[in-house]
């Protein structure tokens, strides 16, 4: 539910695309009757929204201002959403930003540590500017520039590189021949616009400011954009590297520095092309105004809201193009990685489990030889003895079939390969079905002519039919299925399969489509569910 006031100049707050954009001042977030009530505005004029937890679809909270307040229940309620905040600048520099606790990566961390003393940085300098400059070719080829061959020798010598300094002089020279062809690029501006703004921004001249000599404290709109959404890019890039255990301040490429993030401006190499594609295309399909820029007194050009919302909206974007580079650099840090013998593991009902298995592994150049200490129980059932399954990535991971990203949780396949593995699975399950069901015909107990098992079959059906009828006799009418598809089937997907079948005795293939939200059950389980929930 949103509660909304009428506001200006600001549309009505809204979360799109899984972002939810606050601006103003006096900025308010609390937790109220376990909604989340965000408050934002410009003096009389204020906005006002309240989150429920299902179906808010809530994936980023995006403060704009550095006037407010926030609750520690507010941030506990972002933590159980899965949700993050983003605290920027007017200006767009990055004050803060959360995290939820993920991967535990001490090992990768001590592997990413060491990087600079085994030669793996400039493997991995090499790869990041290679990416990115494959990028930027496409878009140079777009601003129609004929002869890449100075480009193309940049790239060439990169390949070559066996330092960073000389990683860093061929990512500098391809970098003063790709900004220089963005000399052409106009904005387009209403023509009674012109004579509101200063004659340099209607033309990009450089990537550098007339104030500091650098990309920072833009003193024209096409930088400031670029400034402000690579702001966007880097709170996505350390989000993400926080998630797959690495640490976002120990660069590779560029130098540690106090208070910056240098591996997540590392990381976020490859995607800047992308993100100079994007401002490519607003400018050409977009007519901007003099009040979507502002001039500080200082010279520095500012971008103002709405714009600033329209940008934070492209979130989604940055986070989905990050997690394919972000798994790449976690899996070469987890090559260096030690891991143990796997011992097989039998149950304890046998005499058998003191016997081990001699498995060894290839060491790693980082790996000192291990002293020969007894290595310890992998974490097992107490049931069964069997090795539990390890708990559930939040890091984006290679596809089982095609090796692209899974991004989503609690997947090994990609969104591409799910259908066809689904297809298989079943395919499967039915062949084991039938061979299942021949056998037990062979031996002379089929089920399906057994007259008990099909006598107890058909008195639990009519059982299950009367208790539907007298259910309903006593309690339909109470609530509706929109209710239940909006209140209960969103948050079923925080519990596993058996602690619904638990609480509702269906088979787990009935609980499967339920939490899918492919199937609604007889209204006669929506009391358990709900307590489930509860």
């Amino acid at each position: 539910m949103q509660d909304q006031h009428f506001t200006l100049p600001f549309p009505p707050l809204q979360v799109r695309a899984g972002v939810l954009v606050v601006d103003g001042y006096g900025i308010s977030a609390r937790v109220l009757y376990g909604k989340l009530r965000i408050e934002d505005g410009i003096g009389p004029h204020r906005r006002t929204i309240a989150l429920d937890r299902a179906g808010s679809g809530l994936e980023r909270l995006v403060l704009l201002g550095k006037s407010g307040t926030l609750t520690l229940e507010s941030l506990a309620w972002l933590r159980a959403m899965g949700a993050s905040m983003v605290h920027l600048s007017l200006d767009g520099e990055v004050l803060t930003h959360s995290a939820p606790f993920g991967y535990d990566g001490h090992p990768i961390r001590r592997a990413q540590a060491l990087a600079v003393a085994n030669g793996l940085d400039v493997d991995l300098a090499r790869y990041l500017i290679a990416e990115k400059t494959k990028g930027q070719r496409t878009n140079l080829a777009r601003l129609g520039v004929g002869d890449l061959r100075s480009f193309d020798g940049c790239r060439d010598a990169l390949d070559r590189a066996e330092t960073i300094e000389e990683v860093r002089l061929c990512e500098a020279q391809a970098a003063a021949i790709y900004w220089n062809s963005w000399s052409n690029v106009s904005i387009r501006l209403r023509n009674r616009d012109l004579v509101r703004i200063p004659i340099a921004w209607s033309r990009y001249q450089s990537r550098k400011s007339t104030l500091t000599g650098a990309p920072r404290a833009a003193t024209n709109p096409v930088n400031s954009l670029l400034n402000y959404v690579y702001s966007l890019l880097e709170c996505e890039a350390r989000l993400a590297l926080l998630a797959a255990g690495l640490d976002p301040t120990l660069g590779v490429l560029h130098a540690d520095q106090r208070n910056r993030d240098s591996f997540a401006l590392d990381a976020m190499e490859p995607v800047r092309p992308a993100v100079d594609a994007f401002i490519l295309d607003l400018l050409d399909e977009r007519v901007l105004t003099s009040r979507d820029f502002v001039e500080l007194p200082n010279g520095v050009c500012r971008v103002r809201a709405p714009l600033t919302h329209d940008l934070a909206l492209t979130l989604p974007k940055w986070r989905q193009l990050m997690a394919p580079i972000v798994a790449h650099l976690a899996q070469v840090f987890r090559g260096p990685v030690h891991r143990a013998p796997v011992t097989t593991v039998v149950p304890r009902s046998t005499n058998s489990h003191r016997a081990t298995a001699a498995a060894t592994s290839a060491q790693s150049p980082l790996q000192r030889t291990p002293r020969k200490t007894t290595q310890p129980r992998p974490y097992t059932s107490k049931a069964w003895g069997t090795p539990r399954p390890e708990p559930l990535r939040l890091v984006p991971i290679a596809c089982a079939a095609c090796g692209g990203p899974v991004v989503k949780r609690r997947r090994l396949h990609c969104d591409a390969c799910i259908p066809g593995m689904k297809v298989a699975q079943a395919s499967k399950a039915v062949v084991a079905a039938r061979r299942a069901l021949a056998a037990q015909a062979a031996a002379g107990k089929d089920p399906r002519k057994d007259s008990d098992v099909n006598r107890r079959r058909a008195a639990a059906i009519s059982e299950a039919h009367r208790r539907n009828r007298e259910w309903k006799r006593e309690c339909g009418g109470l609530r509706d299925e929109a209710w239940f598809r909006r209140e209960v089937v969103p948050k079923l997907d925080r519990f596993s399969l058996g602690e619904i079948a638990a609480v509702t005795g269906l088979s787990l293939a009935a609980c499967s489509r339920i939490r899918a939200g492919r199937r609604l059950p007889h209204p006669s389980h929506w009391e358990a569910l709900e307590a489930l929930i509860a």
